[in-house]
């Protein structure tokens, strides 16, 4: 039963973020030849890897390094091949960090930061949001730069940095708004029924 549901779990959220990652590159790659912007300005992905990790916890991770990893492939296979595994690695790490960072910091949170079905709590959500792409920011451009011989400044620090942050909260803004509503027209089951 476990397995069972560990692989639902995986699934469902695979092929959320894959969704994600589509529509966000779909947006994002639209005009790039005439934007001269390195790094998204509003990167959804970022979202799904904090939903994910603070939602599910730690056994999601296989499921989101895979989007990670097919997602960019699958929309853009001539840009992703060199580094970005082990990027991925290093976005995935961020979140993982800011999780630890949040529960030891003795803020009263229960085990996965928040409770799975309690879209209450965005305060731990949000430091959780801006830790992690403090982290991200910062890691994946080392590991970038490390490995691809490339020198990263702090402007495309910064880029990522607002990126994730932005992304992260539009997307938990869509899901919270998509759920209240699911909730408001009784669509979406109450823990109590």
């Amino acid at each position: 039963m476990y397995i069972r549901n560990w692989l639902l779990m995986s699934v469902s959220i695979y092929l959320f973020a894959i969704g994600v990652y589509a529509f966000w590159s779909y947006l994002a790659f639209v005009n790039l030849d005439k934007i001269e912007w390195t790094g998204s300005l509003v990167f959804l992905p970022h979202g799904v890897r904090v939903i994910g990790i603070c939602y599910f916890g730690y056994k999601s991770i296989p499921a989101l390094y895979a989007a990670e990893i097919t997602g960019p492939i699958l929309v853009y296979p001539q840009y992703y091949f060199d580094v970005w595994p082990a990027a991925s690695i290093a976005s995935m790490l961020s979140v993982v960090m800011a999780c630890e960072l949040v529960k030891w910091s003795g803020r009263n949170v229960k085990e996965n930061i928040i409770s799975p079905k309690n879209f209450s709590n965005y305060r731990s959500l949000l430091l959780v949001v801006v830790l992690s792409a403090l982290f991200n920011s910062i890691g994946s451009n080392v590991v970038t730069s490390l490995l691809a011989n490339v020198v990263i400044d702090g402007i495309v620090v910064m880029r990522f940095f607002i990126g994730d942050v932005l992304g992260a909260i539009v997307l938990i803004l869509f899901l919270s708004a998509v759920f209240t509503a699911l909730k408001q027209n009784k669509l979406l089951l109450n823990d109590k029924e």
